[in-house]
């Protein structure tokens, strides 16, 4: 009797430890963007292959990553990921990235203790869960609290507004009626939820040694909602999912020369024939499609209507926006994947590989003879976005670029359409030991009507989202 009960405590822990591994997977289905999210930072990401048969390429099922519409099996993101970076006082590199996790992970489940930044397994197998709640669920709550035939949904009775001894009390953020401090639902109290569905999660850096980036620990706590609006009066809101991230430092180091970057991988349909670029005045990029057509018939594929892909920072850390954003190839080359800590920090500022920063015009990385002019920016493809030189410092590009209409995008740079991967960036920042920074930004689906492209439209959705986010949403 007693191997049978040692037995069944094995087989539970090697559950729970599986588990642990394995992040937990939710969506919104709220508008007509339908996106995969996982809980443990590297959310909207997985086209995670389940493969059939013994070696690496054979038939294998998938699930879109970030579908729109809603409902077509058709996905504009096939990976995106936060990446966090900053130096010490003794000037050593903390770094924490993603990718696709074929190296490694860097990011895991749960709070940090406050006192020294640390997480016990148990804790983090406890914040296996994403909290999934709608508007209409809220606001039925706040009707019925109290009605004997009423039935909560769980998670409001388990959002986790406090963290055990040893973490922040307060965690995710609450409605308290009574003002008693205290997340108690049966007192009426119920989650303060963003738009009309949110999902909550919490991870963090420090669980384990990164073996993605190879960078060492932050102590970096993150609190991340991630919300969407039913809005089928409005075009723009209804293809827009908005991300707030609450950063928090529970390590004993103050960090200099802090960046933070969000890396998408882009596959606008068919993932092979797509260009990029960045708007500097609205702190946003986008992936397009580069030829009138996209794929050739594939049902992945968009066909003639062809949407953007944007990303826009609303709110970033000390109100920065978008400082730099730059793309890198599918390749092991200096202007190619990050592989070290020190690759991955060099790229949130705007840096190649090899140490040298990008430079204006061609591919910003290679030689005059491919278009690059010079001087150093720190936008790739601005097109007409950046008439004030912002991403130069104020000195006008070579070239002649950013005046006679001559504007460096990649159909000016005559690039070849394919697999593109970019990086928005904001910083520099500091981010001090127990110190907090929010970041804000929006992904948002444009479609072309009956006058206008998509890349001509892009402009006025940016805009208005963005007034929907500074107005509070106010309808």
């Amino acid at each position: 009797m007693r191997k049978k009960r040692l037995l069944l405590l094995m087989l539970s822990a090697i559950a729970l430890a599986s588990m642990a591994q394995q992040p937990p997977i939710s969506h919104l289905e709220i508008n007509n963007v339908f996106p995969t999210i996982l809980g443990d930072g590297t959310y909207f990401i997985p086209q995670r292959e389940i493969h059939v048969g013994d070696e690496w390429g054979d038939t294998y099922y998938n699930c879109t990553t970030w579908e729109v519409p809603a409902g077509s099996g058709k996905q504009t993101i096939f990976q995106h990921a936060l990446w966090f970076g900053g130096l010490d006082a003794a000037d050593d590199l903390h770094l924490a990235a993603y990718r696709f996790g074929q190296v490694g992970q860097d990011y895991w489940l749960g709070p940090l203790r406050t006192s020294d930044g640390s997480i016990d397994w148990m804790t983090s197998v406890k914040y296996h869960h994403i909290w999934n709640l709608t508007r209409e669920e809220i606001d039925q709550f706040v009707a019925n609290h109290g009605n004997a035939g009423y039935q909560v949904p769980e998670d409001i009775l388990t959002w986790p507004a406090h963290g055990d001894e040893g973490y922040a009390a307060n965690l995710a953020p609450f409605v308290d009626v009574n003002g008693d401090g205290r997340y108690n639902p049966t007192d009426g109290d119920y989650p303060d939820i963003k738009g009309d569905q949110c999902l909550f999660f919490i991870f963090n850096d420090s669980f384990k040694e990164h073996t993605e980036s190879a960078g060492g620990k932050l102590g970096l706590e993150v609190h991340a909602m991630v919300y969407a609006f039913n809005a089928p009066n409005d075009e723009a809101l209804n293809n827009t999912v908005f991300v707030n991230y609450k950063c928090f430092n529970r390590s004993a180091n103050d960090y200099h020369d802090t960046y933070l970057g969000l890396w998408t991988d882009w596959d606008v349909g068919y993932g092979w024939d797509d260009f990029v670029g960045c708007d500097v005045q609205r702190n946003s990029c986008f992936a397009y499609n580069g030829y009138p057509v996209d794929g050739a018939g594939q049902p992945w594929a968009y066909d003639d209507n062809p949407p953007v892909q944007v990303v826009t920072i609303l709110n970033g850390p000390d109100g920065l926006g978008m400082t730099g954003f730059m793309y890198h190839n599918n390749s092991s080359a200096d202007n190619g994947d990050p592989e070290t800590a020190p690759e991955y920090y060099n790229y949130l500022r705007g840096i190649w590989k090899n140490g040298t920063h990008m430079q204006y015009g061609g591919d910003a990385y290679g030689t005059p003879e491919i278009g690059v002019v010079g001087p150093e920016c720190n936008y790739m493809f601005p097109g007409d976005s950046d008439p004030d030189n912002i991403g130069t410092g104020g000195v006008a590009p070579n070239g002649g670029y950013n005046t006679n209409g001559k504007y460096w995008t990649e159909e000016e740079c005559g690039n070849a359409p394919s697999d593109r991967r970019g990086l928005a960036m904001v910083g520099p920042f500091s981010f001090t030991a127990g110190g907090v920074k929010e970041l804000d930004y929006a992904m948002i689906t444009v479609w072309k009507n009956n006058s206008q492209t998509a890349m001509e439209r892009k402009g006025e959705f940016i805009d208005h989202v963005r007034a929907l986010f500074n107005n509070g949403f106010a309808k």
